[in-house]
């Protein structure tokens, strides 16, 4: 499976999570809530650390795609910074709910960039068979990662991983590997 299809699942799933947040926002707080924050926390860190792991370091390896990517990795960065801001406040009150709002809408704006943009190009830097290496790629990172792999303080995983081999692209591009999960 290519990478876009699986970034767009998580996409999908991470639009659940924040649906399920909302609607309990008519109610007092609540463990159920508390937990679903955790898994959404959970998703957004998986989701990040193997899209710069894997996928953004692909991108800026190209110039059509360079500033997508850096505009990624910033949002990334805001992202972890709100995810961090709501894990600590003290109640999920208004205030926390506005916050939660704020990282909404901060994730669907980087989303839609990703979808409507980003993705659009891949078909330009790199051919089909490359972008399901790709997704090979990101799978193996994905998994490596939820075996809690260690994370430097952004949330991005260290480079404990060694890049095993290079993929022949359009534009001499470097997918970086994991060795497989067996």
């Amino acid at each position: 499976m290519d990478f876009v299809t699986l970034l767009r699942r998580d996409h999908e799933k991470l639009s659940s999570i924040f649906q399920n947040i909302q609607r309990g926002f008519d109610q007092a707080d609540t463990p159920e809530r508390h937990q679903l924050f955790r898994q959404l926390k959970r998703e957004l860190e998986l989701h990040a650390a193997v899209e710069d792991l894997q996928v953004y370091r692909v991108f800026q390896q190209s110039e059509s795609t360079r500033d997508d990517a850096h505009e990624a990795l910033e949002a990334h960065g805001k992202i972890k910074t709100l995810l961090d801001q709501l894990e600590i406040s003290p109640a999920y009150d208004h205030k926390w709910v506005a916050q939660f709002q704020e990282l909404q809408k901060l994730v669907e704006a980087h989303v839609a960039a990703e979808e409507n943009e980003m993705f659009r190009k891949t078909e330009t830097i790199m051919t089909p068979q490359e972008a399901e290496e790709l997704g090979v790629s990101v799978a193996r990172a994905k998994q490596a990662i939820s075996r809690n792999a260690p994370t430097t303080e952004g949330g991005t995983p260290e480079p404990i991983y060694p890049a095993i081999g290079t993929l022949e692209t359009k534009h001499p591009l470097t997918v970086p590997s994991l060795p497989s999960a067996d």
